[in-house]
């Protein structure tokens, strides 16, 4: 029986120092990037204003590809205090950001008619669930 723990003790010590370096790879210190005001901004909850500059609606989602980019935002318009409204998505291009404007306005090149158009959006529920329906501004 010792002779059994003699030749298990090298092995088990080789793999727990295997161990050991993948463990120390992964717990690598993160690095720090500093992002200055005016540089990024939070956009979830925030308004979204048509031409008109009126109200009319807020963001509630970003949609991201496989890379990470965004494709679009999910807005939340329409009714009151939950009641009647709707969610919407629209192409990322299809929003501007301008964020020299007064808070920092969000605006939506579309028609009231246009967004009317547009179909509810729903959370898809699998990856076999049909393709989310993007709202796209027109060409000009």
């Amino acid at each position: 029986m010792g002779r059994n723990r003699r030749l298990l003790g090298p092995a088990a010590a080789l793999w727990l120092a295997l161990a050991g370096l993948s463990a120390r790879a992964d717990d690598a210190p993160a690095t720090h990037e500093l992002i200055y005001t005016g540089e990024a901004t939070s956009i979830l909850g925030r308004s979204v204003r048509d031409a008109a500059g009126e109200t009319i609606g807020r963001i509630i989602d970003v949609l991201v590809d496989d890379q990470g980019n965004p494709r679009a935002a999910v807005i939340d318009f329409g009714g009151f205090m939950g009641v009647g409204n709707r969610r919407i998505a629209v192409a990322w291009r299809a929003m501007h950001f301008q964020p020299s404007a007064e808070q920092g306005q969000i605006l939506l090149e579309m028609t009231a008619d246009q967004i009317k158009a547009i179909p509810d959006y729903r959370r898809p529920t699998s990856p076999a669930a049909p393709p989310v329906t993007v709202a796209v501004p027109p060409p000009k």
